[in-house]
């Protein structure tokens, strides 16, 4: 039964567990404070058949029936040097605009602290500022900055596009393709090439037998998502993206994979490169990775702007034209996104087993930070 908490102006609230009845109330939520729908098998998706929770971890804050607030969390596996951990990343955080500054946040975060301390033993996101101070208030520690490489296409299909909780940043990539850097991109697609005895093959969807094999046999040592069966057929399975994957292969045998997601946005056109294999940049295997990368690309060639991981292979972006958005030109006006941990049940140390607050012992790929 929901417990109710009163505000200080006497306006009354509950606060209470939420789950998969609360798909239509969350997604109207989502709609009013991000202006952007999502649907029912986006949500389902999720939370609904997340494979590493038996649920759907949820707190949600209500007035007279009514949905004003949610936090929602998605469940993953953590690999460490010490052993693989249940970890939780915070998604979604919101609360109505007419209800803010009553204390919601506060309720719902000590709810969702109480009930996730024995499920999971670290929590890891990359909230928006404006979020931050909040989380600092409980304990959430900042890891440090993770850049993003944008390759834009067409600036011209990014004037509508807003993402949620977007700073500019539709503004600044418009910025970056400037007539000198376009040109530069065209001069960088000429003078790369691909090496010869690698051959790319485009797979519709999620290639997870090739994936795990080149995660197999270059797993990173520090903290990272496991790309196990259960995560790769989950996680690119998000039914507002077109999902391809190419596979590198040398003497029939794969030697990198690329997972690429697209997806329309308010009418503009946006590619996110979600997975790279190997994780970490391995030079022997930059060509096949190049490879794979090129092939993505020349089908890309309609996309207005793609992203993709600052790290692995950072030459090999850099010279397909992909900025980083912590350095000039896109530094000037981005905000870089933030990783942030709060360990449980103890902010200073947990059971993880490894130094989380440590940004060189973490591996993420851009499909680990909350891509929706």
């Amino acid at each position: 039964m929901a417990q109710a908490d009163a505000t200080s102006d006497g306006e009354d609230y509950s606060i209470r567990a939420g789950g998969a009845d609360d798909c239509e109330a969350f997604r109207s939520l989502y709609e009013a404070v991000w202006g952007r729908s999502k649907s029912a098998a986006w949500f389902d998706w999720r939370f609904a058949d997340n494979p590493f929770t038996d649920r759907v971890e949820l707190v949600v804050a209500e007035r007279a029936g009514r949905v004003v607030g949610a936090e929602p969390l998605l469940a993953l596996p953590l690999a460490t040097p010490a052993g693989t951990v249940a970890a939780r990343q915070p998604v979604d955080w919101i609360v109505h605009p007419e209800h803010r500054r009553r204390g919601l946040f506060t309720r719902m975060t000590e709810r969702l602290l109480a009930r996730t301390a024995n499920r999971a033993a670290l929590l890891f996101n990359f909230p928006t500022d404006a979020l931050r101070p909040g989380l600092h208030r409980f304990d959430w520690t900042e890891v440090g900055a993770v850049p993003t490489r944008y390759r834009v296409q067409h600036p011209s299909g990014l004037a509508a596009w807003r993402r949620p909780g977007d700073r500019g940043g539709t503004s600044l990539l418009a910025r970056a393709a400037t007539p000198p850097v376009r040109a530069g991109l065209a001069v960088a697609d000429r003078l790369t090439s691909s090496p010869p005895d690698v051959d790319v093959e485009r797979v519709a969807g999620t290639a997870t037998r090739a994936i795990r094999t080149v995660y197999s046999e270059t797993r990173p040592d520090g903290v990272h998502v496991p790309r196990t069966e259960a995560y790769l057929d989950w996680r690119f399975a998000n039914p507002h993206w077109d999902v391809a994957t190419y596979v590198a292969r040398r003497d029939d045998r794969p030697a990198a994979t690329l997972a690429v997601g697209r997806e329309t946005v308010d009418g503009t056109a946006k590619a996110l490169l979600l997975d790279v294999q190997p994780m970490t940049t391995i030079p022997s295997r930059a060509p096949a990775f190049a490879a794979a990368l090129d092939a993505a690309l020349a089908d890309l060639a309609d996309v207005d702007v793609v992203s993709a991981a600052a790290r692995p292979f950072p030459g090999v972006l850099g010279r397909r034209g992909f900025l980083r958005d912590d350095r000039f030109p896109l530094s000037r006006c981005a905000t870089t996104t933030t990783h942030v941990v709060r360990p449980l049940p103890d902010p200073e140390a947990g059971r993880v087993g490894a130094d989380v607050f440590d940004a060189d012992g973490w591996t993420l790929a851009l499909a680990d930070r909350d891509v929706e």
